[in-house]
């Protein structure tokens, strides 16, 4: 005998994804709730990226350990400044205290107008440099009581590594609340951030309470910790960082990504999304998530050529002459100069341009520079494309032993030959790159403000 039918359920009720029961539940489901609300944002998991979880789980193990660092630090500060000590100065303290905080402020200053405009970039780098300096800080300022002479030299060396910590770690982690946020909800995700780093913090404060008078007067074990707390701290980061995926477009990112369709997809045979072009191009592009755990962690790395994306007319010619072969050898869009012998690539933008053109020549530029690398692979159709005018490149006097390079010679042929193959490269390039699942709308490369002008056909506004 079969038993009766259950009655459908009126109504349900869900929390973001999950269904919660008409009950209000037990006291450990409602403390559930009140916890996710409080350090989770609103929606989750719909409404952040979905490598939110692991990035979060990781920051927080590294922030536990920078915290208890830091309580190791704070008390070799106090020493080294005379607290304790009958014979300090108190003006000599203050004095000390005074010249770390005012080359703090320097330090903040100049590394903003240096750095500033990079940080949105290459956040995952600049993320990792910070946590480094974090360490080196630490270190410097454990160091400080132990050599007296070189305290307060050593406390305003800290001083200035820890003031470029903050600003690059409060910039990136605004980059990274903008890249997990998924329903314009950028203020929530970094509410809660700060809010779980709070608790954490509060939970190093804790432990903090019950270390430091374990360490009191166990230099070697204290130093040990240390050791074993930074190890840990960097351990996470680079867990965290490597975590993350991000979609939108960096100059790493592109160069791996070109360097991929040149050279036949990655390590055990993992294959990209093939696409076709108009004129016969066929290329293969990776995915994000082939991507990201292969993008350096340090600025500029990996770089062969220094790439100046919306250069002014002065850095890229320095004639009427040099004008005309450039708008010559140009797209309607951009102007490339390329002078090997300096190790530099400019591209000069056109005002109206489309911001696609952005991509199109940073992409032409990473380009020339594959193409003054290692030799392609033959095995793909791309490098095959491309083979000979890498022969080219590398035949030019200017690469050569002898006779000696004109000083910032630029090879006009090869950057004619090279804009007329990018004419249908760079739209199946961008295509593709689009198809595998890459933000082709909002690209962080790093341009400067520089806009020109010329005479000829108008900037396109469709590719």
């Amino acid at each position: 005998m079969k038993p009766p039918p259950e009655a459908p359920v009126l109504c349900r009720s869900f929390w973001g994804s999950l269904e919660v029961p008409q009950a209000q539940g037990s006291p450990r489901e409602r403390l559930r709730r009140a916890a996710t609300r409080l350090l989770l944002p609103q929606g989750f998991p719909e409404s952040v990226s979905p490598d939110y979880g692991a990035y979060q789980s990781w920051d927080g193990l590294q922030a536990l350990c920078s915290s208890l660092c830091s309580s190791l630090s704070a008390r070799a500060v106090l020493e080294a400044v005379g607290v304790g000590d009958g014979s300090a100065s108190i003006t000599g303290a203050a004095l000390t205290w005074l010249i770390r905080d005012g080359v703090g402020i320097l330090t903040r200053i100049g590394f903003v107008w240096l750095q500033g405009s990079h940080l949105d970039c290459e956040a995952k780098q600049w993320r990792f440099v910070a946590d480094v300096l974090n360490d080196v800080a630490l270190v410097l300022e454990i160091l400080a009581p132990h050599w007296l002479s070189l305290g307060p030299a050593l406390l305003v060396m800290a001083a200035a590594a820890r003031c470029m910590v903050g600003v690059a770690g409060g910039a990136t982690r605004a980059a990274l609340a903008v890249h997990q946020a998924r329903r314009d909800n950028v203020a929530d995700v970094a509410a809660k951030d700060s809010s779980q780093e709070t608790l954490v913090n509060g939970a190093g404060l804790l432990l903090s309470l019950l270390l430091l008078p374990l360490l009191d007067g166990r230099p070697w074990l204290t130093w040990a910790t240390l050791v074993l707390l930074m190890a840990a701290h960097l351990g996470s980061n680079l867990a965290a960082i490597g975590s993350l995926n991000f979609t939108s477009l960096n100059r790493p990112r592109l160069r791996l990504a070109i360097g991929w369709a040149l050279r036949g997809g990655g390590a055990k045979g993992e294959r990209g999304v093939a696409w076709s072009g108009t004129g016969g191009v066929k290329l293969e592009v990776p995915r994000p998530e082939q991507v990201n755990p292969r993008e350096p962690l340090l600025p500029g790395f990996g770089s062969r050529l220094r790439l100046h994306l919306g250069a002014p007319l002065e850095h890229l010619v320095s004639s009427e002459a040099e004008l005309r072969k450039a708008l010559e050898c140009g797209s309607p869009d951009y102007i490339i100069v390329i002078r090997p012998s300096q190790g530099w690539v400019g591209v000069g933008l056109r005002r109206g341009a489309p911001p696609e053109s952005q991509i199109l020549g940073c992409a032409q530029a990473l380009i020339l520079e594959q193409l003054l690398g290692p030799n392609l692979e033959p095995g793909t159709p791309l490098a095959q494309k491309l083979e000979p005018l890498q022969r080219k490149i590398r035949s030019l006097p200017i690469l050569g032993p002898s006779p000696p390079p004109a000083p910032g010679a630029v090879p006009w042929g090869v950057l004619a030959e090279t804009s007329r193959l990018f004419r249908d490269l760079g739209p199946a390039l961008l295509r593709g790159l689009e198809a595998a699942g890459w933000d082709t709308r909002r690209p962080l490369l790093a341009v400067d403000e520089w806009r020109l002008e010329w005479a000829g056909p108008q900037p396109s506004h469709a590719h």
